[in-house]
């Protein structure tokens, strides 16, 4: 019974490690956008919609550079395996920019302009985690 219960803890503590440190991987990147945006925006002074835009768009153009260099490595790696997966790889990126545009078009049309270039930068920013993760970063 002791066993047991030890067993469990030390799963437990195992599982809670693993996802600390996941969690702190995957808030890096994120964590870096974020003070970008926020730089951005008390660089510009009062808010505006024009100025969350700007600096939406700013954060975006920054995390698709890391996106593109992702992408590169993820798609290399797959080549060295396998042409099928090389085409899923692709198609699934096609698909997930048809998703961000048709999302993010939505979001805009209920929410108002800000959406428009905020909406964006947020998927990409998650995209860039799902990247880091397949390309083990």
């Amino acid at each position: 019974m002791v066993v047991r219960r030890r067993n469990k803890t030390l799963l437990f503590l195992m599982f809670f490690s693993v996802l600390v440190v996941s969690v702190f991987s995957w808030a890096e990147p994120i964590d870096r956008y974020k003070k970008i945006y926020n730089d951005c925006l008390q660089k510009a002074g009062p808010i505006n919609n024009n100025i969350v835009h700007g600096c939406s768009e700013l954060v975006s153009d920054t995390v698709k550079k890391e996106m593109n260099t992702l992408y590169d490595i993820i798609h290399k790696n797959i080549s060295k395996r396998s042409v099928d997966d090389v085409k899923k790889f692709e198609n699934s990126q096609k698909l997930w920019l048809k998703y961000r545009e048709k999302h993010c078009e939505l979001m805009g049309s209920y929410v108002g302009s800000p959406m428009y270039s905020v909406c964006p930068m947020t998927l990409n920013k998650q995209r860039v985690l799902e990247l880091r993760e397949l390309a083990g970063k």
